[in-house]
């Protein structure tokens, strides 16, 4: 009986898994595009919890492609009222219902956390900030996701997702229905370039955690020990923002200069300049050096440099 059963929970296991699995890798691959940046921060043979910004219902699908690790996702329980709906979030996305006002319910979905994080090497998602934010800001950090690294002794690993679509128009009965707006969200992202920022992992038991309230014995102690991981955790969703928005503006640069580049050269093409091939490669040469330094440098005055530059070729072909 025991083989049978065996036999039958993974041919169970391949029926709920292989849908969800192909659609996933169908939406990656010929759907949307997704860059992920510093993926060697996450763990290769231990577990973790990943803390995601939440602003559509096909944030869990993006970022099973992107990061091709099966995570066992928290969520709200409203997602789970209904057959299909439950059947869905538990069997889609691996998802556990987490209640926000019937806390005693809660103790069957932590046992079922704690039973899977005896495993090996499993992940954990969850969006600390509970509802979505479609405003591009952060929504006040529950903590939820400090609290599970707290009992768990797993770090958090936050993962900014950036230049997703916001989906429906917050509001409205297809916002407000989680299906609906999940799979809008999924259509309206399709053929777009998301980029996914993952940052520095948090150790719920690092020193520089622990070390303000080792000498703190009441009860009330770790509390602010999971105050003090939430801090952290917004610290480093903050930093991934910037870092993302300084990546656009660079791409935007990038590409303004090269146009710029293409127009002087239709330039010198039109007008039968004849340049100096030497002069011409160090110009450009010094040129591609001070674009290496553009981080630190201003970029009116890059682009003043740049300028300059291919003036004196255009006023001094011969030279």
């Amino acid at each position: 009986m025991r083989i049978l059963k065996k036999i039958k929970d993974f041919l169970l296991n391949i029926l709920y898994n292989a849908p969800r699995v192909l659609f996933i890798n169908f939406y990656k691959y010929c759907v949307v595009r997704i860059k992920v940046h510093s993926l060697k921060k996450i763990p290769e043979d231990s577990s973790a919890i990943f803390a995601f910004n939440h602003t559509t219902g096909s944030d869990p699908i993006i970022v099973l492609g992107a990061l091709k690790k099966k995570i066992y996702f928290l969520a709200d329980s409203d997602r789970f009222r209904t057959k299909f709906t439950n059947f869905f979030f538990r069997k889609f996305t691996n998802s556990i219902p987490v209640f926000k006002n019937e806390f005693v319910k809660n103790l069957n979905s932590f046992k079922e956390i704690f039973s899977i994080s005896k495993n090996k090497k499993i992940f954990f998602g969850i969006f600390p900030e509970g509802n979505l934010i479609k405003n591009d800001k952060f929504g006040k950090f529950k903590n939820g996701a400090a609290y599970l690294s707290y009992k768990t002794k797993l770090p958090i690993i936050p993962v900014y997702i950036h230049n997703i679509h916001k989906g429906p128009k917050p509001g409205t009965w297809c916002d407000r229905n989680p299906i609906c707006e999940g799979i809008y969200s999924l259509f309206s992202n399709a053929f777009r370039k998301i980029n996914i920022f993952i940052g520095e992992p948090i150790n719920p038991v690092a020193e520089e955690i622990y070390k303000d309230f080792k000498e703190f014995t009441d009860k009330n102690s770790y509390k602010r020990i999971i105050e003090r991981i939430t801090e952290e955790l917004e610290k480093e969703f903050l930093q991934l923002k910037e870092e993302a928005e300084s990546l656009v503006k660079m791409k935007s640069s990038k590409n303004k200069l090269k146009t710029r580049n293409n127009i002087n050269q239709k330039i010198y093409d039109k007008n039968n300049c004849p340049l100096n091939e030497k002069k011409t490669n160090k110009i450009f040469m010094d040129n591609r050096e001070k674009y290496k330094e553009f981080e630190e440098d201003d970029e009116e005055n890059f682009e003043r440099h740049f300028d300059a530059g291919t003036e004196n070729i255009i006023s001094n072909p011969g030279k």
